[in-house]
C-alpha cells in the first residue's frame, strides 16, 4: 500500500503539472484565434503548434521529476527494462495526456475563469478513479478506464514490481489491506505486455483528446 501511494503521488503530480500548462492556451487566445482564423490560420497548424511547444515543456519538466525521483527514492533494478528508461517514458506520457486533456477543456470553455475553474473538477476523478485510494467495482472498475491516472499508476506499479511486493507480504502475513484490482483485472502483472498496454493507453488518451480538441476548434468556425 505504501508503493502504491508513493506511485499515487507521483501520478498526481504530473497531472497537475500537465494541467496547469495547458488549461489556458486556447482560452486565452480566443479573440486572435477568431481574427486570424478569418484571414488564414490553419487549424491544425495551429494545434501543432501548441502539442509542439508543450511536449518540448513536458520534456523538461519529466527531467525535473525524474531528477527528484532518482535523488530520492533508489533504483529497483527492475527485470523488463532500465528504471530510468522505463519511468522516463511514464512520465511523459502521463504529463503529455493531461496536456491534451487540458487543451481539450480550454478549447469548451468560454473565458479564463472556467478554465481554472476546471481544474479541480478533471483532476478530483482522476484521484478517486485512480485505484488506489478505494478498491473500485462494478461501474467505478470501467470508469476507472477512461482516467489518466489508471493507466499511469499500472505502468508505474509494473516497473516497482508491484505484484512481487504483494507476493512477498503475503507470505511474511503482512499484507492487511486489499489492493484495488488485484484479482480481476491484473493492473500489476509483471510482464512487458501490461506495461506496453499502459503506455498504450496513455498515448491513446491524448490521440481522443487532440480529435475532440480539433472537433471542438472546427466547430467554432461554424458558429
Amino acid at each position: 500500500p505504501l508503493a502504491l501511494k508513493t506511485l499515487f503521488v507521483f501520478t498526481c503530480a504530473q497531472l497537475w503539472v500537465g494541467f496547469a500548462c495547458s488549461l489556458q492556451e486556447i482560452v486565452k487566445e480566443s479573440a486572435i484565434y477568431q481574427r486570424e482564423r478569418l484571414v488564414n490560420l490553419g487549424l491544425l497548424p495551429y494545434l501543432f503548434s501548441k502539442i509542439l511547444v508543450l511536449a518540448a515543456l513536458a520534456f523538461l519538466q519529466t527531467i525535473v521529476i525524474i531528477c527528484v525521483i532518482f535523488w530520492r527514492f533508489t533504483d529497483q533494478q527492475p527485470e523488463l527494462m532500465t528504471w530510468l528508461i522505463g519511468f522516463f517514458i511514464t512520465t511523459f506520457l502521463t504529463i503529455f495526456a493531461a496536456i491534451n486533456l487540458g487543451l481539450l477543456i480550454s478549447a469548451g470553455v468560454n473565458n479564463i475563469t472556467q478554465a481554472n475553474s476546471a481544474l479541480p473538477l478533471i483532476l478530483i476523478p482522476q484521484i478517486i478513479f485512480a485505484g488506489v485510494l478505494f478498491n473500485l467495482e462494478g461501474l467505478g472498475k470501467y470508469l476507472s478506464w477512461l482516467m489518466i491516472s489508471r493507466w499511469s499508476i499500472g505502468a508505474y506499479g509494473v516497473l516497482v514490481e508491484v505484484e512481487a511486493m504483494i507476493a512477498e507480504a503475503k507470505e511474511q502475513n503482512t499484507f492487511k489491506l486489499p489492493l484495488p484490482f488485484e484479482d480481476t483485472n491484473q493492473v500489476y502483472q509483471l510482464s512487458i505486455n501490461n506495461l506496453l498496454l499502459n503506455w498504450g493507453l496513455l498515448i491513446l488518451h491524448s490521440l481522443i483528446y487532440f480529435l475532440l480538441t480539433y472537433w471542438l476548434q472546427k466547430r467554432k468556425d461554424i458558429l
